[in-house]
């Protein structure tokens, strides 16, 4: 009766495996896989390992009903086991994403609207950056003069 738990451990899998993958889907077709990946590599390396973490329950549920004994096990593995480590995988997917915010939606128009979202998100982080970097910059020469000019002379020599 235990290995019944696996459905429903399987099914909250798979919208999650689904919502990811709408998401990264939506980045793709909306051609910022590139701009995502390099300025949030951690958003693209944590969805991965929240994927690894959401297809779990379907491999344990395998090795549960194909009573599969794993390398370096004498006998299959425990249904109750199974059903445990497949709940502490969708527990480590919720730590891992669980400062997403609305990335994640149910449905299409949702998806692309957190897409855009993130991106422009993305692109204001930017810009608020290179902002404060060129007001340190202006400081900085306020404070140290800005009227230094470097003359240097140039030299032929032949040989």
């Amino acid at each position: 009766m235990i290995t019944y738990l696996h459905l429903p451990i399987m099914a909250i899998s798979f919208f999650i495996l689904l919502a990811t993958w709408r998401f990264w889907f939506c980045i793709n077709r909306m051609g910022f896989t590139k701009e995502v990946g390099r300025r949030a590599p951690w958003m693209l390396q944590g969805d991965v390992i929240a994927s690894i973490l959401a297809l779990m329950p379907f491999l344990l549920a395998l090795v549960d009903w194909v009573d599969l004994a794993l390398p370096h096990q004498s006998s299959p593995t425990a249904s109750y086991m199974a059903v445990f480590v497949s709940v502490g995988c969708l527990l480590g997917w919720m730590f891992i994403v669980h400062q997403s915010g609305e990335r994640f939606a149910g449905h299409w128009a949702g998806t692309r609207e957190s897409a855009l979202r993130t991106v422009a998100a993305l692109r204001i982080i930017d810009a608020a950056e290179l902002a404060y970097a060129l007001e340190v910059a202006r400081q900085h020469e306020a404070r140290h003069g800005s009227g230094r000019v470097l003359k240097v002379e140039s030299r032929e020599e032949r040989k």
